[in-house]
């Protein structure tokens, strides 16, 4: 029996995906895994104020999930998590050998980990990329339609009950259509056109027919359309992303665009239609959201293989002219820069540098990070005398449905909850009379249960307090419980256990961190300091404030947000000219952010520098009637928020300077 040769030019998609696995190892930081887990342990539903309508897209992926948590845990969720992403790159290899080599599939799947990196996370999203992958394989290179059927019609039902993304596989067999039809007719071969063309047309309807294969049969394909008209709440990368000067996708994603444009431009041969479709349809998709990254990475891999080859070939013609016999360097030339890029790559992800620099909750490794949550108030949570009820933020619902077995008010999942009340959810945070009354009206709340990374938290707790109806029952940080100042809660109010638990965890949180500020990028971003420091700050307690973002800064020294509250520190402790320094730092950094203007503006003005005051002034100005424009609601200084009302116990919180 002859064997293939073994080529040593493979060596290059190794590379690759090794370079996609690496990027899959790191720790699980969304909070939407808590409500997969939540929804595959229990099956009922999570919220009290959910839409009576609304039923479970991932049914089949959260009971898959939950069964391989109590076998595993976290760390058996991130390896089936890489698994599946390596599955899906090198099922996708197939479909892109016939438009592209080793070297061009190489730099595809480097460039895929690149456009995946920041929005990449343990969740049902890889099962759509799989199962994406796994249509356009079998598309592609089976050619007996009873096997085409065989397999993709139980494939279809599988999708259908563990991802919304499910429509994709009748869209891909009718686009395959399409093109098989385009190849045969430019090959003169109508019959075969008509007969094949033909079988994949009806491979879609039945796929879509074997869609209804659901517990909800057309409730999901409804619920499909409200996750995509829905207002959000929306998650993406990280609870505390506007902390950070993250690098931008758009770029990425631009030069995405111009290399399959250039492949548009220099290719010569009959470009395959149901390729290119995909392909553009996800560069639309990703340029309208950025949360489309994944998506744009599977559906345009064949195609950016294609780009790559068609690009150097046309390079290596117009150079070979100008080279002569030394054209046979361009080759090893490109093949030592692909691997330059690829360990420049590497080196900041498994040094986790690049969850650092990209404000991610993530590290590299195995593992789950619950500092973002509410993991050390089970004793306030747990307490008899607490509410059964209790409003929170989407970013807490799935860890409080999965570790307290409580109904939730609301989570990330689109398509459950109404316009309005996610609107007076983000009013009530930043002081709007209307939204408050209206919520309180609607819920009578009891409990209020604050994520303090999220953008307005912290105003959000000072204007609550300050209405002299609420108290601050626990503060770990990362979470802030409010309760109402009601008698039958003078029994948590005065366990002075529950309160120290809290200020415990911060404290740990604070000497974790000050242990590992000597070792570059290995202290990762820490929730706690950052929630913490920003509660701090609007509490008008700038001594731990300033503490903490110090430390913060000594860790790593390039966070705008730290820079933001180490001067709005300073300015409270009349440290004018430091503040000036430090918030003049703060819009290097990020010189698009209001807030870091309008801070440095009032810093200026205190310090006596009246031209810099004029120009941040007027830098403030033009940053929010761009932001008013674009309808994004801009938060209050820091500086001017109210301070904490006396009753607030926060005597014990002290953060020592180190």
């Amino acid at each position: 029996m002859s064997r293939k040769p073994f080529n040593p030019s493979i060596v290059f998609v190794i590379i690759g995906l090794l370079f996609i696995a690496i990027i899959g190892l790191r720790t699980i930081s969304t909070p939407e895994i808590w409500t997969h887990l939540a929804q595959g342990k229990d099956g009922a539903p999570l919220s009290f104020v959910a839409t009576d309508h609304a039923v479970n897209t991932t049914h089949l992926y959260d009971k898959l999930a939950y069964s391989a948590w109590n076998v595993g845990g976290a760390r058996l969720l991130v390896l089936l998590n890489v698994a599946g992403l390596l599955s899906t790159f090198i099922l996708l290899l197939p479909v892109a050998r016939k438009w592209g080599g080793p070297l061009s599939q190489g730099f595809a799947l480097l460039m895929a980990g690149h456009l995946m990196f920041q929005s990449l996370d343990t969740g049902p999203q890889v099962v759509m990329m799989l199962f994406i992958a796994l249509f356009l394989n079998l598309l592609t290179t089976v050619q007996k339609p009873a096997i085409l059927f065989a397999a993709l019609i139980p494939l279809q039902v599988l999708w259908t009950n563990m991802h919304d993304s499910f429509l994709w596989g009748p869209i891909l067999a009718a686009l395959m259509g399409v093109q098989l039809r385009q190849a045969a007719k430019a090959a003169g071969r109508r019959k075969t056109m008509d007969v094949q063309g033909g079988t994949l047309f009806v491979l879609a309807a039945v796929l879509f027919a074997a869609t209804l294969a659901n517990p909800h049969l057309f409730k999901l394909h409804a619920q499909v359309i409200a996750n995509i008209k829905s207002p959000a709440p929306v998650y993406w990368s990280s609870l505390f992303t506007d902390y950070f000067q993250i690098p931008a996708l758009k770029p990425l994603i631009f030069f995405s665009m111009l290399l399959g444009a250039g492949g548009l431009i220099t290719l010569k041969k009959r470009l395959p239609f149901a390729l290119t479709t995909i392909a553009i349809i996800g560069a639309f998709l990703v340029w309208t959201s950025v949360r489309s990254a994944l998506l744009f990475a599977v559906l345009s891999f064949p195609f950016m293989v294609l780009s790559f080859t068609a690009i150097s070939e046309y390079l290596r013609g117009s150079l070979g002219s100008v080279l002569g016999k030394q054209d046979k360097l361009l080759g090893p030339a490109t093949q030592t820069v692909f691997v330059l890029l690829v360990v420049l790559s590497i080196v900041p992800v498994v040094g986790n540098c690049a969850y650092v620099d990209t404000g991610s909750a993530s590290n590299f490794g195995l593992g789950i990070e619950e500092s973002p949550f509410p993991a050390g108030a089970e004793a306030i949570l747990n307490h008899p005398a607490f509410p059964e009820k209790a409003l929170n933020l989407p970013a807490d619902g799935g860890y409080l449905a999965f570790h307290y077995g409580r109904k939730i008010f609301v989570d990330f999942r689109p398509g459950r909850y109404s316009r309005e009340l996610l609107a007076n959810l983000d009013g009530m945070l930043v002081g709007d009379p209307k939204a408050y009354d209206d919520l309180y009206e609607a819920y009578r709340p009891e409990a209020i249960i604050i994520n303090t990374l999220e953008p307005n938290a912290a105003q959000g707790i000072v204007t609550l307090l300050a209405r002299r109806l609420w108290k601050l029952a626990y503060f770990d940080g990362s979470t802030a419980i409010l309760l109402a100042d009601k008698e039958k809660f003078a029994p948590i109010f005065a366990d002075k256990q529950i309160q120290q638990a809290g200020l415990d965890n911060l404290e740990k949180a604070r000497a974790e961190y000050a242990a590992k500020v000597g070792k570059p990028c290995r202290a990762g971003n820490p929730p706690v300091l950052i929630g913490s420091g920003k509660v701090f700050l609007a509490f008008n307690r700038p001594v731990e404030a300033k503490a903490i973002f110090s430390l913060l800064l000594q860790g790593n020294h390039r966070i705008p947000g730290a820079w933001i509250g180490l001067g709005n520190s300073q300015m409270l402790l009349k440290e004018f000219d430091a503040a000036m320094a430090s918030l003049k730092t703060a819009t290097e950094m990020a010189p698009n952010n209001w807030l870091a203007w309008a801070s440095y503006a009032a810093a200026c003005k205190r310090a006596g520098n009246n031209e810099a005051f004029e120009e941040a002034a007027a830098k403030a100005r033009l940053i929010a009637e761009r932001n008013q424009k674009a309808r994004k609601a801009e938060p209050t200084p820091v500086e001017e928020a109210a301070p904490a009302p006396k009753d607030v116990p926060l005597e014990e919180m002290a953060i020592p300077e180190k």
